[in-house]
């Protein structure tokens, strides 16, 4: 008797687990990840969010620590240098204290433009905004190899799985083979 109490225990807690819903990752198109990422976007940002990061306060140092390529500078900061034919061009900055945001610098210290991320984890959106706070972009990241970029107006600029760009020209998407980072 205790065998058959024990069997149907069993075969009612592996039913139960069956039962179980198989969850599936979200898939996203085009119009899906512009939809997401333009939702509750806001066009324009007040310059006194952002009026303390016009200029970068700390542009020396920050400018040292590059050319020793010490990007995790133990000051509550973490920098991102850009070049151009081995040049640095610019520079982003985020904060410690606010990871949300990364604020890009030319290499006279003047903000050029600020992202604001919506959150650490996958799915997420970036929307970036110019120095007087327009926003002229916005990125939809599904995980961490697959992104849509789109301008201010919504407007497809990449479609973005691994290192390989899709374009979207006439609705036809064609392979530009390109690298991140390569022109």
């Amino acid at each position: 008797m205790h065998k058959i109490f024990l069997i149907l225990i069993i075969f009612l807690f592996n039913f139960s687990l069956a039962q179980e819903p198989i969850k599936l990752s979200a898939q996203y198109d085009e119009t899906t990840a512009r939809e997401e990422v333009f939702s509750n976007a806001k066009r324009k940002i007040e310059k006194e969010f952002y009026k303390k990061y016009l200029k970068d306060p700390n542009k020396k140092e920050n400018l040292a620590f590059i050319e020793l390529k010490m990007f995790n500078t133990g000051k509550n900061r973490y920098l991102c240098p850009f070049y151009l034919k081995n040049t640095l061009a610019s520079y982003a900055i985020t904060y410690d204290e606010t990871p949300q945001y990364t604020f890009y610098y030319n290499i006279l210290g003047n903000l050029i433009k600020f992202d604001i991320i919506n959150k650490q984890t996958y799915p997420r959106k970036t929307l970036g905004y110019s120095r007087y706070g327009n926003l002229i972009s916005a990125s939809f990241e599904v995980n961490s190899k697959e992104q849509f970029v789109y301008d201010d107006n919504g407007k497809l600029i990449a479609h973005w799985i691994e290192d390989t760009a899709l374009d979207s020209d006439d609705s036809l998407p064609r392979f530009l083979k390109l690298k991140r980072g390569s022109k």
